[in-house]
């Protein structure tokens, strides 16, 4: 028994080493970001116009603030290489069927890539990829959002104000967002 606890006890220091470590290594991987221009991200301030952009759809089509007009719309900035926005892409496709027939539309920007990248994976997963999809040209889009991480989701709302910016994995629970849904519906 007495060697049972102290097995446990070192596994709870080798587990909380090895936690620390990665957190003292995530964080110098999070300056490198940051010093590169894609760290965390604070985006623009919510309940502000959201700036004038024009971008492409990858099937060819014209996308901008004023196309949108009058639609609410979910915008998020992700790059192929992102693991974390390969996780996410496929729960926003979900989210995006549920949504879609209540007047909020989904508009995927890839950036930080090169366009044959954001594009073959588009293709790659063209099942996932339901919803308006378009590349960021020298991550213009991306920068006058002041996107600076992967995967970050702006919500704009119909008459084009910054509703909610979110940074990282997780919107689908981000209470602003589900609030702005469930008015939505109803």
């Amino acid at each position: 028994m007495l060697r049972n606890i102290t097995h446990t006890r070192r596994t709870v220091v080798l587990a909380t080493s090895v936690v620390f470590c990665g957190v003292l290594f995530l964080g110098g991987v999070s300056v490198n970001f940051a010093q590169s221009g894609f760290g965390m991200s604070k985006g623009l301030p919510q309940h502000h116009q959201a700036p004038d952009f024009h971008l492409q759809t990858i099937d060819g089509k014209a996308v901008s603030k004023s196309s949108l007009n009058g639609q609410p719309t979910l915008m998020m900035f992700w790059a192929p290489w992102c693991h974390v926005c390969q996780v996410e892409l496929p729960k926003i496709h979900d989210f995006h069927e549920a949504v879609k027939p209540h007047g909020l539309q989904v508009l995927s920007v890839g950036f930080a890539d090169a366009k044959e990248n954001v594009v073959g994976y588009i293709h790659g997963h063209s099942d996932v990829f339901t919803f308006l999809s378009a590349y960021d040209v020298d991550n213009i889009v991306a920068s006058d959002f002041k996107i600076r991480a992967t995967p970050t989701f702006v919500l704009l709302d119909a008459d084009g104000s910054v509703r909610l910016v979110h940074p990282g994995a997780g919107v689908l629970h981000n209470p602003k967002l589900l609030s702005f849904v469930e008015d939505l519906v109803s």
